[in-house]
């Protein structure tokens, strides 16, 4: 498929170049969107490029004495925003995905679990570098 549309942009800006014609700039656009996907510095909405539903939302948290679970302040102890963590483990996923042949979406529990643990170990070092520490994680 990725090839059918690379054909099509090419054909498209080759028909744009030749015949001088703006008919032929729209399917270049289309097709060039389709073809690059969400790559951040070809597309300005990778947010929007595959909506689905899976979760919208992720949480760091500690356990408190009874056992439950208490979001902690990310933002405040590590300068990363909540968006950003979640954006950080879908392409942590990604990437490690593709490591072993695979789609994220095919990750077994204990492969995301990895990726996690390593997104954790980050977000550990941005805290100690702020002189913070993430409680629950000595």
């Amino acid at each position: 498929m990725a090839v059918l549309f690379a054909v099509l942009t090419l054909g498209s800006l080759a028909g744009w170049i030749f015949l001088r014609h703006s008919f032929f700039i729209v399917p270049f656009i289309v097709c060039l969107s389709i073809w690059v996907e969400d790559f951040f510095p070809l597309s300005h909405f990778p947010m929007y490029s595959d909506p689905n539903e899976s979760e919208n939302y992720f949480y760091v948290a500690t356990l408190d004495d009874k056992g439950e679970p208490k979001p902690l302040p990310v933002n405040e102890l590590t300068g990363v925003t909540a968006p950003k963590v979640k954006k950080m483990y879908k392409s942590w996923a990604r990437t490690f995905a593709d490591k072993l042949g695979k789609s994220d979406t095919k990750l077994t529990k204990e492969e995301r679990a990895e990726v996690g643990r390593d997104l954790l170990t980050y977000l550990k070092e941005q805290a100690v570098s702020r002189r913070k520490e993430i409680p629950g994680t000595a």
